[in-house]
């Protein structure tokens, strides 16, 4: 009974070995990774570290060297981080370690379903810190809700507001009622009309004149007002 267990001992022992150079490993790659994401201003976090098949041929003592700086773009996505073992006997290698981050997001929640259309209110949100796997620039993270803007897609409750689910409220609506300048070098007429596209102010609108149902091209300079020149 003891020389079995002594057997089954010396068989585990390689593989605890084993498991122990490969969590040095995944330490290693952890903190390369997380250096990078510091050094480029990012937030995020390791999520997933998938070593190669030949990371079983490391000896106890090699050395682990990151073979080139880590400086992501975005926080959240996949990674190779190339990495030099080098043993203390025999010659070194290269292995190929597959990382997956996400982004750590501060952003707005919304506390209940909202419909397209609704003016942002900071009543309807929360701040909440998420974790996302998607670029972390989609989402709205200003300490304060941009002012004069809706949005352009219903919402569900718990939903994080990214930034192409709003927009600027528009200065003017299709059909509100407009009062059209018409300029020359000499002359300034003025006319009420009809707005035929929704704009911001500088937006270039169609609109209607009343009073001859003629259709020209103006510039939106304040709401409810459009310029023809």
């Amino acid at each position: 009974m003891l020389i079995a267990l002594l057997l089954a001992a010396v068989a585990i022992a390689p593989a605890r070995g084993e498991d122990d150079l490969r969590s040095r490993l995944k330490k290693a790659v952890r903190s390369h990774v997380q250096e990078g994401l510091a050094k480029a201003g990012l937030v995020g976090e390791v999520t997933q570290i998938q070593l190669p098949a030949r990371s079983t041929e490391m000896q106890p003592g090699s050395t682990l060297k990151p073979l080139r700086a880590f400086i992501p773009a975005r926080a959240a996505g996949r990674y190779i981080i190339p990495m030099e073992i080098i043993p203390p006997e025999g010659r070194p290698f290269k292995l190929y370690v597959a990382v997956t981050t996400v982004a750590v997001v501060e952003g707005w929640t919304t506390r209940f379903a909202l419909k397209r259309g609704a003016a942002l209110e900071s009543g309807q949100f929360y701040r909440k810190t998420v974790r996302v796997a998607t670029h972390e620039a989609d989402y709205v993270q200003e300490d304060l809700l941009p002012e004069q803007y809706q949005l352009t897609t219903s919402l569900k409750p718990g939903q994080l507001l990214r930034h192409h689910y709003i927009e600027p409220v528009p200065a003017v609506n299709i059909g509100d009622q407009v009062t059209i300048y018409f300029k020359s070098d000499t002359i300034t007429l003025v006319s009420p009309g009809k707005a035929r596209r929704k704009g911001r102010i500088g937006d270039i609108i169609p609109v209607v004149a009343t009073a001859t149902g003629k259709r020209f091209f103006g510039r939106l300079t304040s709401p409810g007002v459009v310029v023809v020149e």
